[in-house]
């Protein structure tokens, strides 16, 4: 950490007298990286000391508006408030900041901005009145981004922030909206990718969040809406290749779903949840391709992106996440298939049995639960 800090000093006095002038991408991605690896490293140690350093450096950032910096600094600046002890009072003066139209509209802040919401989230008792108080500001940032192609993935990025930290009384009364708005875009734009967002989005929803909210709220949208979006939409989702904190979220999630009387009372749709249980609990190691943690897509283009597009290219830092943070959407399910099997056994066990005999394609479910 002493080593890191030493380090740390000069790299952050580099980054001030590039801030006068930006004009060489490469080289300001690869600076924002070393400092992020560093801080990663150090910052669980000596957060105050990291924080002493690097905060009147992104505070004059911030203060001069340097547009190339802002995305960069947004990332970091999450990774700090995640692991400070003591919240500084940059933080609280920067959060009204952060919600402004300008800010969003450009699309390479986007991920930094959702990222350092996350941190503000899960310290939702430290800025309690503050997120209550700015919930319809930042659910039309939310909006705002949804109905972009290129940041849309962002947007459920901000959902599942939202379910993963904050406690549900927080948005509540905008839950019904916000489903709305989603199943809008959704309809519009017709995307696997998105629909699959939308279905882990709403597993993590199921998981996290009492059973009830998120049915009641669809068939108030519509009347049947729930099983109609459960048998076509997520049961195709379901198909796709996920990775193993998605599985986890959606095989907990359907569970739930599974338990209601509506989908009990429905032997088409039950049997149809059982079959995608197969694949989400990887029961037939052949039948397909199971992404695991590592994906390409965060991959840094060839030769750093130089030539590419800035916004496109130098956003995305590669180390703003504190150590552990690989578990994902599902640090609370270490096992997948214990986790599953206390909930499934006792509620479908037999069930299950019974459409065995006349679906072989669920036998190994039936093997799995006895």
């Amino acid at each position: 950490a002493e080593a890191g800090l030493a380090t740390l000093r000069p790299l952050s006095q580099i980054l001030l007298a590039m801030s006068d002038n930006p004009s060489n991408p490469v080289f300001n991605h690869n600076l924002f990286e070393a400092i992020a690896s560093i801080v990663k490293v150090c910052v669980p140690m000596q957060p105050d000391a990291v924080e002493a350093v690097l905060l009147p450096v992104f505070g004059q950032i911030l203060e001069r508006n340097v547009v190339d910096f802002l995305p960069y600094t947004f990332q970091i600046l999450g990774l700090l408030l995640d692991a400070t002890p003591s919240v500084k009072p940059l933080y609280q003066a920067l959060f009204e900041r952060l919600l402004t139209d300008q800010l969003w509209r450009a699309q390479a802040n986007v991920p930094g901005l959702v990222r350092l919401l996350r941190a503000y989230f899960s310290k939702h008792t430290s800025f309690a009145e503050l997120l209550r108080s700015h919930m319809e500001a930042i659910l039309m940032r939310f909006q705002f981004i949804l109905c972009n192609r290129k940041t849309e993935a962002s947007a459920m990025d901000l959902l599942n922030a939202m379910y993963m930290h904050l406690p549900i009384e927080f948005y509540q009364q905008h839950f019904k909206t916000l489903i709305t708005v989603v199943l809008s875009r959704l309809q519009s734009s017709k995307s696997p990718k998105l629909q699959r967002d939308f279905v882990i989005s709403c597993s993590l929803f199921m998981h996290r969040s009492p059973s009830n909210l998120l049915p009641q709220a669809m068939n108030e949208i519509q009347a049947g809406l729930l099983l109609n979006i459960l048998g076509t939409v997520w049961m195709t989702v379901l198909k796709m290749s996920l990775k193993l904190d998605e599985r986890k979220v959606c095989t907990l999630g359907l569970a739930k779903l599974m338990a209601l009387d509506e989908v009990k009372q429905n032997p088409q749709l039950l049997n149809s949840c059982c079959v995608s249980l197969v694949a989400l609990l990887n029961l037939l190691p052949a039948t397909g391709k199971v992404e695991e943690e590592g994906s390409d897509d965060d991959a840094p283009p060839p030769d750093m992106g130089a030539g590419l597009e800035f916004e496109v290219s130098f956003s995305k830092l590669r180390n703003t996440d504190l150590p552990g943070a690989q578990s994902g959407l599902a640090p609370d399910v270490p096992d997948l298939h214990a986790a599953a099997k206390a909930v499934l056994k006792p509620n479908f066990g037999a069930a299950v049995m019974q459409l065995a005999q006349a679906n072989a394609e669920l036998q190994p479910l039936a093997i799995f639960l006895q």
